[in-house]
């Protein structure tokens, strides 16, 4: 038997599996959804792709889980236990994905559609624009496992998760964040604060603008007071413990004589208040 074959094996039935919702063509409804299987697809032309593709229809596929930077699968084969598939999301690291955040805020179409749970249809620019992609740009780069015999990969089974995975992406476009390492939580989160501070520093800018004078205008006067001094006042707080500044200092050092209890009544003094009153 040759070292490249394998040979083919019907898989055993199975109740309650994960169906893939597309009986025939393409799978895959949102455009997002649809990049990520022609992502996959132009990685391998192995009968293996076709097969797996099979696997997703017949419902062959028993659990998925999409975890940070991970999707992890069961799928029953022709042998009695089902294999074991991983699937990294070639994570972005924490500040690699600080950096497209940055510029996903800095796009107020891009934020307003992520903070609404939407995807927006260029969202592969911002990516780009941080030298990443949207998706692993490699199948090596994916780093893809199956405990299954066959020496391929894909088998036909990575190929059926990766099917399933495309139509989890189809009903929540947030997986494929989560899968290449940033939570929905988290990603929007930081949006938020991106957008939070970018809007108090556009908004302190426009008041200065509008309100500040150019200095060629007011050099004749410019270290004069001006009307606008007459118009500051204080109303400070009447202290319910005058010397509370002095209580905080502490009692000084001998050698001074009764210098801290004098001033504790000068304070009671200035407020017109007993310094009696309070002890100390």
């Amino acid at each position: 038997m040759s070292w490249h074959y394998f040979p083919k094996s019907t898989p055993r039935k199975v109740d309650g599996g994960i169906k893939s919702k597309n009986r025939r063509g393409e799978i895959g409804e949102q455009w997002w959804s649809r990049r990520f299987v022609e992502v996959v697809e132009s990685f391998s032309i192995s009968s293996r792709i076709k097969r797996g593709k099979r696997y997703a229809r017949g419902g062959q596929v028993l659990s998925m889980d999409v975890h940070d930077g991970m999707a992890t699968a069961q799928v029953q084969g022709s042998r009695a236990t089902p294999y074991e598939v991983q699937i990294s999301g070639a994570s972005l690291g924490d500040d690699d994905w600080k950096r497209v955040e940055k510029t996903l805020a800095e796009r107020a179409g891009f934020a307003a559609q992520l903070l609404a749970g939407q995807m927006p249809a260029d969202i592969e620019e911002a990516f780009e624009a941080c030298a990443f992609s949207l998706f692993p740009s490699s199948y090596e780069e994916m780093e893809t496992r199956c405990n299954c015999p066959d020496y391929a990969n894909p088998c036909k089974h990575i190929a059926a998760v990766f099917y399933i995975l495309a139509e989890k992406f189809d009903e929540d476009p947030f997986l494929i964040f989560r899968w290449r390492g940033r939570s929905r939580d988290t990603l929007l989160e930081h949006l938020r604060q991106l957008r939070s501070v970018g809007s108090d520093a556009t908004a302190q800018g426009e008041i200065l603008a509008d309100t500040a004078t150019p200095l060629s205008d007011c050099l004749d006067h410019f270290w004069r007071a001006g009307n606008q001094l007459a118009q500051v006042q204080a109303h400070p707080a009447h202290a319910e413990v005058p010397d509370t500044v002095l209580r905080q200092l502490g009692k000084p050092a001998g050698g001074i004589g009764k210098v801290y209890e004098e001033l504790g009544a000068l304070y009671g003094l200035i407020v017109g208040d007993d310094p009696d009153s309070h002890g100390g």
